[in-house]
Parts: structure tokens; C-alpha cells; sequence
């Protein structure tokens, strides 16, 4: 078996294993063992040469492609105004099922699990109010 051969079949296991262990890395050698295979395909260069270019090959294509491919595969990055942990609970319109009475928390309901509530203002059991933050597990009402 030539060496341009035994760089291709590494080549092929690279790019493949890509596939099974994530990280958007190991193609890029996979990319330097294709680089190498067609030197000793078409020249006579010593082992150590092919070497170098599997080496140089690899790193240029991990700087320059995994930058570029990064980007295009995960898309644009869209800003989000609210709290990025709120599961869309604030803003939401809840029931008081334990009436606040600052500076006493209360409780409200939000998709069917009770929460620990707070208020700048005292609130009965029974009354619809607007959840406006989210502190941990505590969250603000009005």
C-alpha cells in the first residue's frame, strides 16, 4: 500500500469521525491528511515533507475554515429583550393562590406549579395580576 493511499483511508477516518465525536475539529485534519495524499499521489516528496503539508494544511484549515463554518452553520445571533432564564414567565398574567401582604411573599400560580411571589402593593387570593421580573425562584408581580 502507497503512502498517498494509507493518507486517503486516514483522510475518510478523520472527516467520518467528525460525524461521531463532536466539535468541529477533527475535520480539519481530515483536511490536512486530503492535502497530503494528493502530494505523494502526484510527486515523489519524502515522508517528512508529506508530513509538513498534513501539519500546515491542517492548521490553516482549522484557522480559516472552522471560523467561516462556525459562523454559517449556527446563523446569526438574535438579542433577546427579555431574561434569558424567564421560560416566558415574565410578562405572563397569573393567579394569586396566597394573598401578598408586603413584606410578606405570597404565592401565584404560572403554568401549573406555584411560585414564591412578591408586590410593592398588598394582593388577595383569587386576583389576576402581571408577573414584570424574575428573581430565581422568586418572582414580582403587579
Amino acid at each position: 500500500m502507497n503512502m498517498a493511499t494509507i493518507w486517503l483511508i486516514s483522510a475518510i477516518v478523520l472527516i467520518v469521525s467528525e460525524f461521531v465525536i463532536p466539535g468541529f475539529v477533527i475535520i480539519f485534519f481530515g483536511v490536512g491528511a486530503l492535502a497530503a495524499s494528493a502530494v505523494a499521489f502526484f510527486t515523489d516528496a519524502s515522508l517528512a515533507a508529506q508530513g509538513w503539508v498534513f501539519v500546515i494544511a491542517s492548521v490553516l484549515s482549522l484557522v480559516l475554515g472552522r471560523r467561516f463554518f462556525k459562523t454559517a452553520l449556527h446563523g446569526k445571533l438574535e438579542l433577546s429583550h427579555g431574561d434569558a432564564d424567564d421560560d416566558g414567565i415574565v410578562g405572563s398574567v397569573v393567579v394569586v393562590t396566597a394573598a401578598i401582604n408586603p413584606p410578606q411573599p405570597g404565592r401565584v400560580e404560572v403554568h401549573g406549579a406555584n411560585w414564591k411571589a412578591v408586590a410593592n402593593r398588598p394582593i388577595a387570593a383569587g386576583e389576576s395580576v402581571k408577573v414584570i421580573s424574575r428573581d430565581n425562584i422568586t418572582l414580582t408581580v403587579e
